[in-house]
């Protein structure tokens, strides 16, 4: 494969659904025109590589599952030798497989640890002879990374670690021109949560209208809100911005709620 795509160029991970696919999908409206995607779902990639490219984008895909982080640098690299510069890196590809202090595997530990952490970590380290100056990176954190539910405890300490990254990464990167983010996101619905809260809590298929009328702003946060903050975070409106990590949440982190209970999930 040669590519062409020189500049405005994206590579996003998660990008079958959800939070990974709006975030494409708003990109190219601001005028992205390359995508390096990847995601362990092909059915769903190639959709919205085709959904893409019959806009006029030009896409090339990775299958790949994020827990194999050794298979995703080397074939990240191999693609990136023809793909090209980068403009903008978004981690979007997360697990928030359940666990609790007592219900924890090391298994499960390991996994969430390698998806959430590991991963993100790695294809950064990959992708730095590919920037160009001015790229921004940007990764999908959580809420959660103040701290969490019991039943969600690994997770919420991997989102904690993503955290510290993130800013480590920041500071390493300044004086090259590389911008580097983190977004900590509250609940939102997601075809993953939608699968999560009614296979393994339970609830109706309605669960996130109810739920998010009761919320502060009146819904849930949804996969366009996340694509909206890229956005802005990649605009020269942020140029002169680096390290932050911003709540996208209607909670105050550090406060008590009035109306107890109704703090977000994930």
């Amino acid at each position: 494969m040669t590519s062409s795509c020189r500049k405005n160029t994206a590579l996003i991970t998660g990008a079958a659904q959800g939070i990974g696919e709006a975030i494409a999908m708003r990109l190219f409206k601001e005028g992205i025109s390359c995508f390096f995607l990847i995601d362990k779902n092909w059915s769903e990639l190639s959709t919205v590589k085709n959904n893409l490219e019959n806009m006029g984008a030009q896409v090339e895909t990775l299958v790949v599952d994020m827990e194999n982080v050794e298979v995703l640098r080397a074939k990240t690299l191999s693609l990136l030798e023809t793909f090209g510069k980068l403009d903008l890196v978004i981690n979007a590809a997360g697990t928030t497989a359940r666990g609790s202090i007592t219900s924890t595997t090391t298994e499960v530990f390991d996994h969430i640890f390698s998806v959430n952490v590991k991963a993100p970590f790695f294809l950064i380290q990959s992708t730095l002879g590919s920037l160009n100056e001015g790229a921004v990176v940007i990764n999908i954190t959580s809420m959660l990374s103040y701290g969490g539910p019991p039943f969600l405890l690994p997770y919420s300490a991997s989102k904690a670690a993503l955290v510290a990254l993130t800013k480590g990464i920041a500071n390493t990167l300044k004086r090259d021109k590389v911008h580097v983010f983190g977004i900590n996101l509250g609940w939102t619905v997601t075809p993953g949560e939608q699968e999560v809260q009614t296979t393994v809590h339970g609830l109706g298929d309605n669960w996130h209208l109810e739920i998010g009328s009761q919320q502060p702003f009146g819904r849930l946060l949804v996969p366009s809100d996340v694509a909206g903050l890229v956005a802005f975070l990649s605009s020269k409106d942020a140029s002169m911005m680096t390290g932050a990590i911003i709540d996208l949440d209607q909670f105050v982190s550090g406060t008590v709620d009035d109306n107890p209970g109704m703090s977000g999930n994930v």
